[in-house]
């Protein structure tokens, strides 16, 4: 086969570059180690007897945190399976291989210096020393590889592994969300790239406008747990690299004859395998939701809070997946596609995260119902204008995302709706205009889209030299 003779030798530039980055991480690795040394020593005895004096509430709290953070990590696979089984056979291994590393990359990038932008330690910490311009942007030395463990401001309850952790995950779920809108076309580098942008700076920032003690959390921006931070922010990344990728070979081409074989490859391959993965996401929002509530304790209200969070995430998946069944039975001759319904669910989920510690659960009905019909409208306008979005990510999350933002200010009372809607623009803006001048640059340069031929034949040998189906290897 033509595929098999892909050049898998790295070029030297992509040599010497690997060498340069990988020679500047063990440095500074080793300057944090080296301060983290100096600082953890006067640190033990108080982290001990902090330990000893935490109430039996904050434990609890720390425990739901960490409970909370597994089950977002938990997502990640979900974003694999899903994306696997919409993309084509030839590419699953390249998609699980691109979510599996971009989950260990964008968590190592939050460690190295992404939670630092993102937050400061609390006020009363002898190690608060950062260099910012206050609301805008800034870096925490205490957090700089996380080489001195004291809590953060507006988590004073949490111990800051754990809180680390929990927030670790969510800037891998807005870097993951990235790759189903480009699965297929993009050179893996490029998106591990993406990803470390994402998870270090592009989210780091919007997070600290708005939960860190930003311009936009004090102007009264209200996202309880990301429809906007991270899905929005993550989306418009991912509608910025489709623009520039343009679309799959043959998708919206009539100068292109495609054979029928190469006609099945641009649908779903594997919808058993999407729908498990939209099972996994759904389970694992429950963390995504609930936890951003830092903490569960036996109060009643604290209970009640994280029960009216899961109840109002349950009924707009729903919802959301009912409005999408309802559509599609009137407006497709009563033929249901699984696909759609799959990200009607993820649509609801995803506009339900803004606001669902406020609304009520019949407005919760409402928000994924809207939600909904906003992804199938989404879906349509990308058709329209031809862009190419492999698994429909960018509707899911982008502008359900902007759903979810604008959905808190209209139904409370408590939620300035201009706020919403200004502060949503403002982080729409700020992830788009980076991606794009970082990325139609570097495409301009070297190229991010993958070659004709290894997008013909599929990316799995090209680029990993293996199937994830026997059958292909039939083929060969």
């Amino acid at each position: 086969m033509v595929h098999k003779k892909c050049s898998m030798i790295l070029k030297p530039w992509t040599k010497i570059l690997i060498t340069v980055v990988t020679i500047t991480i063990a440095s500074l690795i080793l300057a944090s180690i080296s301060s983290a040394q100096d600082a953890q020593e006067p640190l033990n005895g108080s982290t001990i007897g902090s330990l000893n004096n935490t109430s039996l509430k904050d434990i609890l709290k720390n425990l739901w945190v960490l409970v909370a953070g597994i089950l977002v990590l938990m997502m990640q696979l979900g974003f694999a399976l899903l994306a696997a089984g919409f993309n084509a056979a030839k590419n699953t291994v390249n998609t699980l291989f691109s979510h599996i590393a971009s989950t260990c990359l964008g968590i190592l990038v939050y460690f190295a210096f992404g939670y630092a932008v993102m937050y400061r330690p609390e006020t009363s910490s002898e190690f608060a020393n950062v260099l910012e311009i206050p609301g805008f942007l800034g870096i925490s030395q205490p957090y700089i590889f996380l080489n001195t463990p004291v809590p953060r401001e507006g988590a004073e309850h949490l111990f800051v592994y754990i809180d680390f952790f929990f927030q670790a995950t969510l800037a891998a779920t807005a870097a993951n969300i990235c790759f189903g809108a480009v699965a297929g076309r993009i050179k893996p580098w490029a998106y591990l790239l993406l990803t470390v942008i994402i998870t270090g700076v592009v989210y780091p920032v919007s997070g600290y406008w708005v939960w860190g003690g930003g311009f936009l959390g004090r102007l009264g921006f209200d996202d309880f747990a990301g429809s906007v931070v991270v899905y929005t922010v993550g989306g418009s990344a991912a509608l910025v690299v489709a623009i520039i990728l343009k679309p799959r070979r043959g998708r919206f081409s009539d100068r292109e004859k495609l054979s029928e074989a190469e006609e099945k490859q641009l649908l779903p391959h594997n919808l058993p395998l999407a729908a498990i993965g939209a099972f996994i996401l759904w389970i694992g929002w429950y963390g995504f939701n609930a936890g951003n509530a830092l903490g569960i304790t036996g109060d009643i209200i604290s209970l009640e809070i994280v029960g009216k969070i899961a109840l109002n995430t349950t009924i707009a998946a729903c919802s959301s997946a009912l409005t999408v069944i309802v559509h599609r039975w009137f407006r497709s001759s009563r033929q249901i596609d699984l696909s759609t319904v799959l990200n009607g669910i993820l649509g609801g989920l995803v506009g339900i995260t803004a606001s669902c510690d406020v609304v009520s659960p019949p407005q919760s009905l409402i928000v994924g119902t809207v939600a909904g019909l906003i992804f199938i409208m989404g879906i349509n306008r990308l058709y329209e204008i031809k862009i190419d979005d492999t698994v429909g990510a960018i509707p899911t999350y982008c502008f359900c995302g902007i759903w979810g933002g604008l959905a808190a200010g209209l139904l409370t009372t408590d939620i300035n709706i201009t706020i919403q809607l200004t502060s949503t623009l403002v982080m729409f803006s700020w992830s788009f205009s980076v991606v794009w001048l970082l990325f139609n640059s570097l495409n301009s340069i070297v190229g991010i889209r993958v070659k004709l031929v290894e997008e013909k034949f599929g990316l799995d040998w090209s680029e990993h030299a293996e199937y994830a189906y026997l059958s292909l290897e039939d083929e060969d």
